[in-house]
């Protein structure tokens, strides 16, 4: 396959991806790629968006949080990465699915004995 093929698969695949999550991205990013190729549009806004200064409070937290997780197994912590770069989500909101998971099932595990009880 020629390059010039696999950029058009690329472009095609990008956009896609852009549509799926957001239609008015999608409308400007058609419109950048009939003047800029894709694949450079994408290095450059990654590239300013890696370099944009931003002041996140919890972003300090979360590092703390990803650190301790880290000492304490090291294997997790991988796996925690690897997921959350899976699903596309920041690592906060992954540690933040989590610990709602945990406190969603404890609910529904205390829920299920109350009603387990009444009956």
């Amino acid at each position: 396959m020629s390059d010039a093929g696999s950029g058009d698969i690329f472009d095609f695949k990008l956009e896609k991806w852009v549509l799926s999550a957001d239609e008015c991205a999608f409308k400007s990013l058609s419109a950048i790629g009939k003047n800029k190729p894709l694949r450079q549009y994408l290095i450059e806004s990654v590239d300013n968006w890696v370099n944009k200064d931003e002041v996140f409070l919890t972003d300090k937290f979360i590092l703390e949080m990803c650190d301790f997780i880290k000492r304490e197994n090291e294997d997790l912590y991988d796996r925690l990465m690897k997921k959350c770069a899976l699903k596309g989500i920041s690592v906060g909101e992954g540690l933040f699915e989590a610990l709602n998971l945990l406190t969603c099932e404890i609910l529904s595990e205390q829920q299920y004995r109350k009603d387990s009880d009444d009956v």
